[in-house]
């Protein structure tokens, strides 16, 4: 089984949902404690807790996931969501990401580790 930590410039009912569909997933939004830490410290807990991040933030976790490859270091998987096919401010979101999800779900993620998906 997958455990998402979602990035909290992504909905909390993303991951209430993939939760009732009987996923490990949690919200950063969600969580007080979890809210404004850094995405480095984000990606030491995920792979602290064999969990796959998903944001849209390429710009910050890409590098961050390159970084862990090159050396050596282990992670589960890193997933990208596009800004452009989740737009945030449509009335398709969040629907639209958790169809997206759900679907990654049940295709049965990538196996081994320090892998990137994009969705």
């Amino acid at each position: 089984p997958v455990r998402l930590l979602i990035d909290e410039m992504h909905h909390v009912a993303v991951a209430g949902a993939l939760r009732a569909d009987g996923c490990d997933a949690i919200s950063v939004a969600e969580r007080p404690d979890l809210r404004g830490t850094s995405d480095s410290d984000l990606f030491e807990l995920a792979a602290s807790t064999h969990g796959v991040i998903v944001t849209e933030n390429i710009r910050d976790f890409a590098p961050l996931a390159a970084r862990w490859v090159a050396e050596g270091r282990l992670f589960v998987g890193l997933v990208l969501t596009s800004p452009q096919r989740f737009n945030r401010a449509a009335v398709a979101y969040p629907g639209d990401l958790l169809a997206a999800l759900r679907s990654w779900l049940t295709a049965a993620p990538p196996a081994g580790e320090g892998w990137t998906w994009w969705l």
